[in-house]
């Protein structure tokens, strides 16, 4: 068997060795791409509000969010992104409104995993639900929407049961917070309402412990579609001083999520959560999930049911409650999923029932 050729070094015209490349130099992140998203909602409902029992009324609305992401440089970036949406302006109108507006603007500053400063229009760190958003939890709607039969002739429902954050979840203010273990341990303290010169600032915090696997970035999710298994608990709270000799605001929330992917059975997702009020027309509140994801597709997806019940004690009038009943179809998680279901309401003395259908896609 011949020997193998020798190595040759390249060599210049004139036959000298030429020297060898310089090593790469370090990544200029500032060349990177940015990163473009965009996220379409759509709910369809079957609900009279001037006659809540009813459902021979049919109503739409739609949510379309682009976000943009950005890297300057290692520790510094940026997200921006914009939310558009139609519904109509009031129960039974016959008009629809449209709207665009600014959702996040955030500046970033990334010292370390446990240390980062973001600054600008973000969303609040309160609860998991905040965190997940309508994106990324297997119900449909978003948690304390209670229709209000008190304002059931300009409005769909009465103002949110839950947290103090601002449209679509978000506020302008400021965050500091980090992460331990790759995301085991988050840590949250913020202040928003900055911009008010009528309101003191709103404190908002949070410790967010997760046991089995972590939970890494800013953000939560609600479920994860079996993609790994969490237990995580986790304690909020908020608080804000009232100008004027007014009564102070605060609360406390608790939350878990516990989800196992039991392999060939399929998969159990069971969460809730706690509120308690002070300065508040809400005394407590709470909402618990239980769902159940299928282990086999039935055409291109996996069949995901559920129930969700809440409850709010307002400090007058009876309890508040909201029960529903959920098929849900996850044919690429959260980037194409449908919803079918039933909710019924009972609020401000007006019970409702209600049929939805809803879309999701993600790109």
């Amino acid at each position: 068997m011949p020997d193998a050729a020798p190595v040759v070094a390249p060599t210049s015209a004139a036959g000298e060795p030429l020297p060898p490349p310089p090593p790469p130099g370090p990544e200029d992140i500032r060349k990177s791409p940015l990163t473009l998203a965009a996220w379409m909602h759509m709910s369809n409902r079957l609900q009279n509000f001037k006659d809540p029992k009813k459902v021979n009324r049919f109503s739409q609305e739609n949510e379309l969010n682009l976000l943009l992401n950005g890297q300057i440089v290692k520790q510094v970036g940026f997200t921006a992104s914009l939310v558009a949406g139609y519904g109509p302006t009031a129960p039974d109108s016959g008009s629809m409104n449209g709207y665009v507006a600014i959702l996040d603007l955030i500046g970033k500053l990334d010292v370390t995993e446990q240390l980062h400063l973001w600054v600008g229009r973000m969303l609040v760190p309160s609860d998991r639900s905040n965190f997940s958003g309508t994106w990324f939890m297997a119900p449909w709607y978003y948690p304390g929407r209670y229709y209000n039969g008190a304002t059931k002739d300009n409005a769909f429902f009465g103002a949110p049961v839950g947290p103090r954050q601002g449209p679509s979840g978000r506020n302008d203010g400021a965050t500091l917070w980090g992460e331990f273990g790759g995301g085991m341990l988050k840590y949250y303290a913020s202040a928003f309402d900055l911009y008010s010169a009528d309101n003191n600032p709103l404190l908002s915090g949070r410790i967010n412990l997760a046991l089995i696997s972590p939970e890494p970035g800013y953000y939560h999710s609600s479920t994860y579609y079996g993609a790994k298994d969490i237990l995580a608990l986790a304690i909020g709270g908020q608080f804000q001083k009232a100008k004027g000799g007014g009564t102070d605001y605060s609360e406390f929330n608790a939350d878990l999520l516990f989800e196992k992917n039991l392999g060939g059975a399929g998969v159990i997702d069971i969460e809730g959560a706690f509120y308690k009020y002070e300065g508040s027309t809400i005394e407590t509140s709470y909402f618990v999930v239980a769902s159940y994801l299928t282990p086999a597709k039935v055409g291109p997806g996996l069949i995901q049911p559920l129930v969700r019940l809440q409850q709010a004690k307002p400090t007058e009038g009876s309890t508040w409650t909201i029960l529903e009943g959920q098929i849900g179809y996850a044919i690429e998680a959260y980037a194409a999923r449908l919803a079918l279901g039933y909710q019924y309401t009972s609020a401000a003395g007006t019970k409702g029932n209600a049929l939805y259908l809803g879309l999701q896609l993600q790109k």
